[in-house]
């Protein structure tokens, strides 16, 4: 049994510069880094390369950055049976901006012109699916086939089709900034009975399980017996964010498919993602799974 990751693959092209964009400004840009990128396309690479059976579920184009994608795949072992055929779609690719002081990024993301395509429900029973919510009528319809499997959303911000799909999951692991556009309130760590409130709207939304990141101050979580706890990030010196979130919930994912009690599977998590934000790129930021588990201690 595999773990199908559904969603967004992408081809990025990202841009180091020094200091915040300006407007009406012209720059000279003598350095560039290419891979592969999109939520789906990453986390399917890292369960891959942490040995996982993995099927991506995704609309990849015929074109040039379709065939370099399709080669990164392959070399990482993501298995390519069940990809969406849409043979109109150009590959998306995205443009990023990646700050070389504090690690931010700026993305500029063209997702191509996506047409309604008859999906045929695959034959293989996933153990886990991962879906980041760009296809959620073929998510919903996996969810639907396949109940049996336990099911994460990477909600990374609020649309009707990622709080569809959300409402249907296993674990709902969203961002603050979808928490916060969902309950048009923000999480301050100092103000703890906020935080609950907070907590508790989100976990109405699909009635299992929530986390919700909080990127460099960590993660909040709730344990079996009913407490809400913060689980803090690992202390790291960023150099480029681009995936970090994808790579995050790819790990989440491969522990799933390994049966990790949550908390385990975030703590790996954690450190799977501060490894990444280390280093330039996104799918090229993936790190090995010996070296996340080496650097499993927040």
């Amino acid at each position: 049994m595999s773990i199908f990751c559904v969603g967004q693959s992408a081809y990025d092209i990202t841009i180091p510069l020094e200091g915040p964009l300006i407007e009406n400004q012209k720059y000279r840009i003598t350095e560039r880094h290419e891979c592969g990128g999109g939520p789906a396309f990453n986390a399917a690479c890292l369960c891959a390369m942490w040995g996982a059976p993995v099927q991506l579920i995704s609309r990849i184009g015929e074109d040039s950055y379709g065939k370099i994608l399709r080669e990164i795949l392959r070399s990482a072992g993501v298995k390519t049976d069940y990809l969406i055929q849409d043979k109109e779609i150009g590959t998306p690719y995205s443009i990023i901006i990646a700050g070389k002081k504090n690690g931010s990024r700026t993305l500029f993301n063209f997702p191509g012109c996506r047409k309604d395509v008859d999906y045929p429900i695959p034959v293989e029973s996933p153990k886990v699916i991962l879906t980041d919510g760009h296809e959620d009528r073929i998510s919903l319809d996996l969810l639907h086939a396949f109940p049996e499997a336990l099911s994460v959303v990477d909600a990374g911000t609020f649309r009707d089709s990622t709080y569809a799909v959300a409402k249907e999951v296993d674990y709902l692991v969203c961002s603050e900034d979808f928490a916060r556009q969902y309950t048009g309130r923000s999480l301050d760590l100092a103000d703890w009975s906020g935080c609950e409130e907070i907590f508790k709207e989100i976990e109405k939304i699909n009635k299992k399980h929530a986390v919700i990141t909080l990127g460099a101050r960590g993660l909040l979580y709730r344990e079996k017996d009913g407490r809400l706890c913060h689980l803090p990030a690992y202390k790291v010196q960023a150099v480029d964010s681009t995936g970090a979130g994808d790579i995050f919930h790819g790990a989440f994912a491969y522990g799933l498919y390994c049966g990790y009690s949550l908390r385990k599977n975030l703590i790996q998590c954690s450190a799977a993602a501060a490894l990444s934000v280390q280093k330039l790129g996104s799918q090229t930021s993936i790190p090995s799974r010996e070296e996340t588990d080496g650097h499993t201690s927040p």
